[in-house]
Order: C-alpha cells, then sequence, then structure tokens
C-alpha cells in the first residue's frame, strides 16, 4: 500500500494557542458530554474544566527512575481512564533536548497536535519511502490522518512541548500504550523485553517502522 506524503498535507499559518486549545477542549467535552447523554448516565453535563497541574504526570523512555534524560513527560487530561465518555483523548508531551520518537503509524487513529514551545522536525515518508523533514516551532499544527507515517524530533536547546489529541478514545488506543509503557516520575522505568514492547504497541494501534515493510 503506498505510504501517503507528508507534502500532501496543506500547509497552513500558525494558529493562536487560545483557538487550538479552545476547540480541543470544545471537541473533547461535547463529545464526552454526548457520549454519556446517550449511555443515560447521570453524570453531570456542566462543562468540564480541569488546572493546568490537574494532568496525571508520566515518563516516557526515561533514563531512569530520577533523571527524564532524552525521554518525554506526559500529562494525560482525558483519557478512557479519567473520562471513559468521551470520544477524545488530550494530554500535554513535553520532549526533552536530543529526545526523539521513533517512525510509526496509526491504523484507527487521528492526532492532532498543538507546538506550545521549542523547535523540532517532524519527520514522514515520501512515496518512495524516503524521509520528508518539516521543521516546527511554538505556534505550528502537526495533524496525522491514520495510515501516515511520522516521527518526531527536538532538535532544540529547550524541552519541546505540545498539545495532541488523539481519536477514538478506547482502551485499545494511544493514550493505553503509554499508561503501559511509561512510569510515574520517581519509579523505576518498566522492563520490557523488545518482545512485549512490540506486543503492546500491536494492540494499542501502533505500528513501528521497519525499512522495506511499508
Amino acid at each position: 500500500m503506498p505510504v501517503p506524503s507528508a507534502s500532501s498535507i496543506p500547509y497552513h499559518p500558525p494558529m493562536n494557542l487560545s483557538t487550538i486549545c479552545l476547540a480541543a477542549a470544545t471537541a473533547v467535552c461535547v463529545a464526552g458530554c454526548a457520549s454519556e447523554h446517550a449511555h443515560s448516565h447521570s453524570h453531570s453535563h456542566a462543562p468540564i474544566i480541569m488546572a493546568p497541574n490537574a494532568g496525571e504526570t508520566l515518563w516516557v523512555f526515561p533514563e531512569s527512575r530520577d533523571s527524564l534524560g532524552t525521554g518525554g513527560e506526559m500529562q494525560i487530561y482525558v483519557d478512557h481512564v479519567t473520562h471513559p465518555h468521551a470520544r477524545a483523548s488530550m494530554a500535554k508531551y513535553t520532549l526533552s533536548v536530543g529526545g526523539a520518537l521513533p517512525m510509526h503509524r496509526h491504523d484507527k487513529t487521528e492526532e492532532f497536535a498543538y507546538i506550545i514551545s521549542g523547535q523540532g522536525d517532524v519527520v514522514g515518508l515520501n512515496l518512495h519511502g524516503n524521509e520528508q523533514t518539516m521543521p516546527v516551532t511554538s505556534g505550528y499544527v502537526w495533524y496525522n490522518p491514520p495510515g501516515v507515517w511520522h516521527a518526531i524530533r527536538n532538535t532544540g536547546a529547550t524541552p519541546l512541548a505540545l498539545v495532541f489529541v488523539t481519536v477514538p478514545n478506547d482502551d485499545e488506543g494511544l493514550m493505553s500504550f503509554f499508561r503501559m509503557i511509561a512510569a510515574p516520575p520517581g519509579q523505576a522505568p518498566k522492563p520490557l523485553s523488545p518482545e512485549e514492547f512490540q506486543r503492546i504497541a500491536d494492540e494499542h494501534d501502533l505500528i513501528l517502522y521497519v525499512p522495506d515493510e511499508q
């Protein structure tokens, strides 16, 4: 199956942070309230407001229990654990200096991200399987449709921070993957063999890129 070219995604100028966050929060809350109504739950239909530090913090690929190293820090605000009736998940991810997330794709999951601060490269694959690099910095929006190979690298001298939303929100989704492989700050990283990591990734719609297997 041909790999979609990253260049096929139209360029849009950087958006205002308040605009994108309001849109993302509105989508999450409206979807959650609609789903709760459909399931006839007795929860409040009032908007859900969260403080900046309300999200559950996890370290992804930390150097050790006491040092994040080139790993990432995730704050999960909305997922199937915290808001099971929401239709989208939302989190903040901060990638340390020198850090990267490897090339991968999702067959069912859509991702929307807004770069808060820092600078980095979003990497995709063109139709020939060659890497195509797109620099991003504060204010840029990044959209990954299902089936698109992508990776991200922090190329700056400061952490690269972004807010991202994933659809759908379920126990086999992307947020569940991070919950299974990450650990709270101060706890030892989870010991996973390559086979265990691959199994968890496969079960949560995360397909790691292997050259010549596009």
